[in-house]
């Protein structure tokens, strides 16, 4: 009996993604205009809109409150210095061009990186970077220290995660139970929590380490052959997708 033939959707090579990644966050460091911003937010919502499923983009926008956290804690604090012409002041507040602009890049930065993670694997960009280091040092960087701790570093991240996610619900139905708590006694709970949250997340990555180790993955080891790592066509044009944005924004606004 014949077993049914699985397609597999052709995808870019995770050095693409990373590559594309950073050069994009480096490239908003030039811009000196809303509309390059603008422009930048129009490719990023059609890539979502063409090559991320409609699950893929709930998992990026998923983290919403983070998107919108971290670049609001760093405009608050840029407030309190004048960075660049000001739009608004109030008292000791200062509200720039450049405070705007900077809020626009890290929220952008944070999207690309949600939009990397949902569509890589974490053994794919570890040997991504594996493979980084394997070109830049000429081929003479053939081990596995890279990306082995690249892995185990993930397997903690996403242990410390799933176990805070069990946490939280636990938390809840024993809150629910025991009526309305202040914030300040969930602060404190939560604070107790974390120190087994992390032996038990560091506890995970250790296994993945020794597991690692018993099949031969170590340091020194040889085991990624990065030679037969090489670029498709679809990788080539989404460098050349990216050297045309980077050469039209560049005419538009010189």
């Amino acid at each position: 009996m014949l077993a049914k033939s699985v397609s597999v959707k052709p995808t870019l090579d995770a050095r693409t993604k990373l590559i594309t990644c950073v050069v994009m966050t480096l490239f908003m460091f030039t811009f000196h205009y809303y509309s390059q911003y603008f422009l930048t937010i129009a490719l990023t919502a059609l890539v979502l809109a063409l090559f991320f499923t409609k699950h893929e983009r709930q998992l990026v926008f998923s983290h919403w409150r983070l998107l919108l956290f971290v670049p609001t804690i760093n405009l608050l604090a840029n407030l309190l210095f004048v960075n660049g012409k000001v739009l608004y002041s109030w008292y000791f507040l200062s509200l720039t061009d450049m405070d705007i602009k900077i809020f626009i890049r890290i929220t952008l930065l944070l999207v690309y990186a949600f939009c990397l993670i949902v569509k890589t694997t974490p053994q794919g960009l570890a040997l991504a970077v594996g493979k980084i280091c394997h070109s830049v040092t000429l081929h003479r960087y053939n081990g596995a220290a890279i990306p082995l701790t690249m892995i185990i570093m993930v397997s903690f991240i996403n242990r410390f995660k799933d176990t805070i996610i069990e946490v939280q619900a636990s938390y809840k139905l024993r809150a629910n139970n025991q009526g309305k708590q202040t914030w300040f006694k969930r602060l404190l709970d939560y604070t107790k929590l974390l120190q087994p949250i992390i032996l038990i997340s560091m506890k995970n990555a250790n296994q993945v380490a020794n597991a690692l180790l018993a099949k031969g993955y170590h340091k020194g080891a040889r085991t990624f052959n990065y030679a037969k790592i090489n670029y498709q066509r679809r990788d080539y044009l989404a460098y050349l997708v990216l050297l045309s944005f980077m050469l039209l924004n560049w005419w538009l606004f010189q």
